[in-house]
């Protein structure tokens, strides 16, 4: 098996196993432990509260360190972790358990992603695309399990995932490690890389050729996070608000509005990023990331502004799924173009950082969209979204025209 392959393979695995909990969890705590929409939605999204500090941190260790180390120990873990949901009868340890498995979930995830774009330099947005499909692959089959577990035996909902992180960790063991030679005498970058080396590109055309510089060491922002990450991340904070209202609180809402159960709006979710995302990433290498993540943001606040105005099942099946689409389209360019604008060197870190603005929105997402559903209904909840998303639009455009290094492709 080759090593993108067994690292698909496992993300498919792990993904199910964590993805059970989107439908598993806000339903345990609202129904067996009496939580509101809110705790149920701060369940899930401690798990990225964690992460925040988890990802830039694990993204400065795999350049130092490796990636291998990353990868290999997390499904371990997360086992572990599942199995301890036995003892969390109260809503205080169930959210403990889950900030433990947001440590380990983003510590792989984040070395995951960086090992796609080593083993695959020259496509580095269809590396992250295939490995999101393999993610998403599980999380399209992970709520309908999770919400079948919980209303049969309580106690299969977190064994039964456990198995499969263990299945995930066996497969993963045999991964080499992938860190580009050299980087551990690379020194932190010099803020001066990023100023006035290339124009601002807004999707034109493929970039212009422009030398990595070679600078002694870039100074990170609060000690953890890459400069050149903070714009793309500040968009990425915004809808990652969003997704996780989507995976928080989907469960919930289907109740809302008279739905039997929630697996159309998961599978809705799920099966539009799959859709998209097996042709997004080899779009934005093709004609540049700028000219994909503009209209995803589009169908982001399409897809909120269908259901803050629609409480129907079909209605909500739609607005998820462009919300979908949206997020399959911003994601992957989102990354290609930061990869494409920081030193080989420092991409781990770049990475790292980007994705910890969008643990930022998921780790407030489900808390603030469920106190919105509490206090005003899930129609007035899901402005928020929209709005939000509108915003990180703006500040999108603002990064793509600011001056910074570029690769070929970075556009």
């Amino acid at each position: 098996m080759t090593p993108m392959r067994r690292l698909n393979v496992t993300a498919v695995a792990l993904y199910l196993a964590l993805g059970t909990m989107f439908a598993s969890v806000p339903l345990y705590v609202t129904e067996e432990l009496g939580g509101s929409k809110a705790m149920a939605g701060l369940a899930i999204s401690i798990f990225f509260i964690a992460a925040v500090v988890t990802r830039p941190v694990v993204g400065r260790l795999a350049d130092v360190h490796g990636r291998r180390l990353f990868i290999v120990i997390p499904p371990f873990a997360i086992a572990v972790l599942l199995v301890a949901m036995l003892g969390a009868r109260w809503v205080p340890a169930v959210l403990a358990v889950r900030f433990g498995l947001g440590v380990f979930g983003s510590a792989f995830y984040t070395a995951a992603v960086t090992t796609s774009t080593d083993l695959n330099p020259h496509g580095q947005a269809s590396a992250v695309a295939v490995l999101s499909i393999s993610i998403y692959l599980g999380f399209a089959l992970g709520p309908t399990l999770g919400e079948t577990l919980v209303h049969g035996a309580t106690a299969l909902a977190w064994l039964v995932p456990a198995a499969l992180a263990v299945v995930a960790g066996a497969i993963v063991w045999g991964i080499p490690e992938t860190r580009p030679a050299g980087d551990d005498a690379t020194p932190a970058p010099d803020p001066g890389a990023y100023e006035e080396l290339a124009p601002g590109l807004t999707g034109a055309g493929p970039a212009p050729t422009v030398p990595r510089a070679a600078a002694p060491g870039t100074r990170l922002w609060l000690g953890v996070l890459h400069p050149a990450a903070v714009l793309p991340g500040l968009t990425l904070l915004t809808l990652g608000l969003g997704y996780q209202a989507i995976t928080s609180q989907s469960a919930l809402y289907a109740t809302s509005i008279d739905m039997a159960t929630a697996t159309p709006l998961f599978a809705a979710f799920a099966l539009s990023i799959l859709g998209i995302r097996l042709v997004s990433g080899r779009l934005a290498d093709t004609i540049g990331p700028v000219r994909v993540m503009f209209p995803g943001v589009a169908c982001y606040i399409v897809g909120f502004g269908l259901l803050a105005r629609f409480a129907a099942p079909v209605a909500a099946v739609v607005g998820i799924a462009f919300v979908g689409a949206g997020w399959a389209l911003v994601f992957p360019a989102v990354t290609a173009w930061l990869s494409g604008r920081v030193p080989d060197a420092e991409r781990g870190s770049a990475l790292g950082s980007l994705i910890s603005f969008m643990d930022i929105g998921q780790g407030t997402g489900g808390y603030l969209v469920g106190g919105l559903a509490d206090a005003f209904g899930f129609g007035t909840a899901f402005v928020a979204p929209a709005v939000l998303a509108a915003a990180g639009g703006i500040v999108l455009a603002v990064a793509v025209r600011r001056p910074g290094p570029t690769a070929p492709g970075g556009s």
